[in-house]
């Protein structure tokens, strides 16, 4: 999915559309830029053009001189019709937080509130920028330089240096696209789905680096005797092999759920959608497990403030019951009303229910992007959903029917 989405009217702005486009294309690639000319052939236009705002990360209202008061064959003004697509675009925009950057070309200027429908009014608050067409190539790179320096937006790998307007360090550039996965995180994975194996490589390395570091943020919260004792060798080899168990046992427990995933929605939708599926699952999959992960650690200290020999007596009792075969018994904790620290302990658990909460909403909002990747309906993602959690609880049950 494009991340500049680029707004017009035809009859008001076509040309420097075009240009701006052109320009735009030229430095960032053509992938990134969206017009409404290329939605193929008999897709659902309207349905294109909301999954295309909600995806972008910026959307660029280009506003001429009749903008505002464009009519209709029957001299009705399109921006009073709700079936408008441009009022739809800033709508949309609008409703779902994107970036919205009015663009004045040819000498226009910006509308007020007064003068736009209800549903967009704030779009005269939107700060502008103005392209000029005696000066166009400074204020396009101005632009540019914005888009990169602002949004994050890197330019196109085979645009060279000298021509790169002050491109943004890579390290902003991850640092937005993990902001705006916590924030928005249909619209970063919608961005994800370019349809390159690049995509699929992003989307695994992140899976695989939110497990890892989910693991390392536990082991802070340990006493680092629970993982390995002895030399500092035997220390640092102690964590590399918790780090690496962990790793397999989450990378082999997401293959079962996305997989289970895929199939229910190959079910449902008819079509291949496991690559598609698999990519959304990852980012998915991965915010979760730092969310429930970082809920935990924070239970983990609560428990430690309360009863701090408790945590290392349950794993030694642990050891002790898989090597004598015998069934493991959790020991009883010290009560919260006889802790010192009781007080702290109830603040982190608190803190703890906000975190799970958060990644239960978050969850909620990204699994969305599911049926915004494959286009399906409410009712076919109700359905895919119920499946899926059919195939996990059968996944679940049948190994102790056997």
């Amino acid at each position: 999915m494009a991340e500049i989405f680029l707004s017009y009217r035809r009859q008001d702005s076509q040309s420097a559309t075009g240009r701006l486009a052109d320009d735009l294309a030229a430095h960032f690639g053509d992938e990134r830029v969206f017009r409404d000319h290329e939605i193929a052939a008999g897709d659902d236009f309207v349905a294109a053009i909301r999954r295309s705002v909600e995806s972008s990360t910026v959307v660029l209202v280009v506003v001429g001189p009749r903008w505002l008061a464009a009519t209709d064959a029957g001299g009705r003004r399109r921006l009073d019709d709700p079936g408008d697509f441009v009022r739809l675009e800033i709508e949309l925009a609008l409703a779902t937080r994107v970036a919205v950057v009015p663009v004045l070309v040819d000498g226009a200027t910006m509308p007020e509130a007064s003068a736009l429908p209800p549903s967009i009014a704030a779009f005269a608050r939107c700060q502008a920028v103005e392209l000029s067409d005696k000066r166009w190539r400074f204020d396009v790179d101005t632009l540019i330089e914005a888009l990169q320096s602002r949004f994050g937006i890197d330019a196109a790998a085979a645009v060279p240096p000298a021509a790169a307007a002050a491109p943004a360090p890579r390290s902003s550039g991850w640092a937005a696209d993990l902001a705006d996965l916590a924030l928005h995180p249909r619209r970063l994975i919608a961005r994800r789905q370019s349809g390159s194996a690049a995509d699929h490589a992003r989307a695994f390395a992140f899976l695989c680096g939110a497990i890892v570091f989910s693991q390392a943020m536990l082991l802070t919260t340990l006493d680092i005797d629970l993982v390995a004792r002895g030399s500092g060798v035997d220390v640092a080899l102690g964590i590399a092999a918790w780090l690496f168990t962990a790793l397999l046992l989450g990378l082999l427990l997401a293959a079962l759920l996305v997989g289970a995933l895929a199939l229910a929605w190959r079910i449902v939708a008819r079509g291949a959608v496991v690559r598609r599926v698999a990519v959304v699952g990852a980012y998915v999959y991965g915010g979760v497990w730092i969310g429930v992960w970082a809920g935990f650690a924070l239970v983990v200290v609560a428990v430690q403030l309360v009863d701090p020999s408790w945590l290392s007596g349950s794993v030694a009792d642990l050891h002790a019951a898989m090597a004598s075969s015998k069934p493991f018994a959790a020991r009883p904790m010290r009560s919260f009303d006889e802790a010192p620290l009781a007080a702290g302990a109830h603040v982190l658990l608190v803190f703890a229910a906000l975190v799970f909460a958060a990644t239960a909403v978050w969850c909620i909002a990204a699994w969305g992007a599911f049926r915004q990747s494959l286009a399906a309906s409410r009712a076919q993602a109700w359905l895919a959903t119920m499946l899926w959690i059919a195939l996990v609880a059968a996944l679940v049950w049948l190994p102790t029917r056997l």
